[in-house]
């Protein structure tokens, strides 16, 4: 019988989201600083049933039931084209597997749920391969470049940590981690924001910006880390979804360092000086019909779990 292999993976913040004007090819070249939070995806790997291809299971734990409803199990998920990709990277056929996985991570919430999930996915097949049919395992490295033709998210989710994203975000500088544990409140809309769609409303209200040197600061405090926090897409997705402003104003009303779109939305970041007033706010938003999670910083990046 086959061994449970059992991987996580993080969810990420952009601290810093600078965006640089279209590129011929369509795409943006990005300058983010990211952090892994301690809100991590939970996949578990077995082999399947011969001939059944890879069966996707998915359940949560802690969020509305629309979020697991929303996300695919067949080809399209971000899980089935890892297992496809790597196995044409060793130029074996793609294994019967039966992966189920426990989501934390809100979807769609530009907080990289899906990166997170092909991430630990990556990890937990590498190392079904070498314990099942003796292959190499791949390094992070290796697998880092193999996740970033899936997605531009995966690679940071492979290394976690505080790191900056250049490129499309895919190409990862790691950087020594936040002194400090960092406590935030992940405010969730509604209503899901399509990425391209944000992208397109930010090149109608913008040409792009220019990018900074992320490596050059110096973040010792959580008041640090709220003056330099910024997003360049919060303007369009904020166009898009206006009662986000509001949401972002009665955060920081009531407490938060700073609040801000992450990525492209529509999840609110919420910095807060203590995990303590995280949760009261927490419980003031619930009281309001407002969906909400506490998380801190930094975290790991995708693992094995024994």
């Amino acid at each position: 019988m086959s061994k449970i292999i059992k991987a996580t993976a993080p969810a990420k913040v952009n601290l810093v989201f600078e965006v640089g004007g279209i590129q011929p090819d369509g795409y943006h070249p990005v300058n983010s600083l990211f952090l892994a939070l301690n809100l991590r995806e939970e996949l578990t790997l077995v082999n399947g049933e011969t001939g059944t291809g890879v069966s996707i299971y998915v359940h949560g734990q802690s969020l509305p039931e629309r979020h697991i409803q929303a996300v695919p199990t067949d080809e399209t998920n971000l899980v089935y084209k890892v297992a496809q990709a790597l196995a044409s990277h060793h130029n074996i056929p793609t294994p019967d597997l039966q992966v189920d996985i426990l989501k934390r991570i809100p979807v769609a919430g530009g907080m990289a749920g899906g990166s997170s999930d092909a991430a630990a996915m990556l990890v937990a097949l590498n190392e079904f391969l070498f314990q099942e049919q003796g292959i190499a395992r791949l390094s992070t490295a290796e697998l880092a470049a193999l996740g970033a033709k899936l997605g531009s998210d995966i690679p940071f989710c492979l290394y976690g940590g505080l790191a900056i994203g250049t490129n499309r975000g895919e190409q990862i500088q790691e950087l020594p981690d936040l002194e400090f544990e960092s406590n935030w409140l992940l405010c969730i809309s509604n209503q899901g924001l399509s990425t391209p769609l944000v992208f397109h409303k930010f090149d109608e209200l913008s040409t792009g910006n220019s990018f900074n040197d992320l490596g050059s600061l110096r973040i010792t405090s959580a008041q640090e880390l709220a003056a330099v926090m910024s997003n360049d897409l919060e303007g369009a997705a904020l166009a898009l979804i206006p009662a986000l402003a509001h949401l972002k104003e009665q955060l920081e009303e009531l407490g938060a360092l700073r609040a801000m779109v992450s990525g492209s939305g529509p999840t609110i970041a919420a910095l807060f000086d203590s995990a303590a007033r995280c949760h009261e706010v927490v419980e003031l938003l619930k009281a309001e019909g407002i969906f909400a999670l506490v998380s801190t910083g930094p975290s790991a990046g995708a693992r094995l779990e024994s």
